[in-house]
């Protein structure tokens, strides 16, 4: 799927303080093939196997792929029946 938009210097617009600001808007943007979840830098995969979960780690900032989810900070709500 690309993104599409446009990049121009020309446009501005003027904020409450009286500020006129250029704005940069992206014009297209492809995401190629290959990229993976272990190719983000703040994503560890060295855990990962078959069934694992992603979970936060704030302690390091980083998403962490375990094989399981014991954290004291976790809460799994599935809603109301």
């Amino acid at each position: 799927m690309a993104l599409q938009g446009k990049i121009t210097a020309s446009r501005s617009f003027q904020s409450n303080g009286g500020v006129t600001t250029k704005a940069i808007v992206a014009r297209n943007i492809t995401l190629g093939a290959g990229l993976t979840l272990a190719g983000l830098g703040d994503v560890d995969t060295s855990a990962r196997v078959d069934g694992a979960i992603i979970l936060w780690d704030d302690a390091t900032s980083t998403f962490k792929v375990r094989p399981d989810a014991e954290n004291a900070n976790l809460k799994i709500i599935g809603g109301s029946f």
